[in-house]
């Protein structure tokens, strides 16, 4: 079973979002961020999952169930209902992305049990606003 966690968080001030995954399989344990120019966060959680499932699809790891953890409701409801009133596109690549493994379930999770894609998330936003200049 491949266990993945995602995260998302947004930079108001510079208009900067960060996504983070991490990938965990009984052989491989994988973690990545990437800063992206969204200023919406409930998107960029959508995006944080998109990124992490071609990931594991480009690695050829996806012959497993997913288990993906996210602490986004919305994200979480969305692929349940496969269903976004606002979201439907990005939502649709997941759920075409989806149908590249054997099964899939996703699960809420709180920050607490997302400490590491979370951990990720503030560590790129802390290094973003240390390096940029006006």
């Amino acid at each position: 079973m491949i266990k993945l966690y995602t995260d998302a968080g947004l930079n108001t001030n510079l208009n900067l979002g960060v996504v983070s995954f991490v990938i965990r399989t009984d052989e491989k344990n994988y973690k990545a961020t990437e800063v992206h120019n969204f200023d919406d966060n409930h998107y960029l959680e959508f995006l944080a999952l998109k990124i992490a499932l071609q990931k594991i699809i480009e690695n050829d790891w996806n012959n497993e169930i997913v288990l993906i953890h996210s602490d986004s409701q919305i994200v979480v409801d969305s692929v349940e209902k496969k269903y976004s009133k606002h979201y439907q596109p990005v939502l649709d690549d997941i759920l075409t992305e989806l149908e590249n493994f054997p099964d899939y379930f996703i699960k809420h999770v709180a920050d607490k049990d997302n400490r590491e894609a979370h951990f990720l998330v503030h560590q790129k936003m802390l290094n973003i606003r240390k390096h940029w200049h006006k």
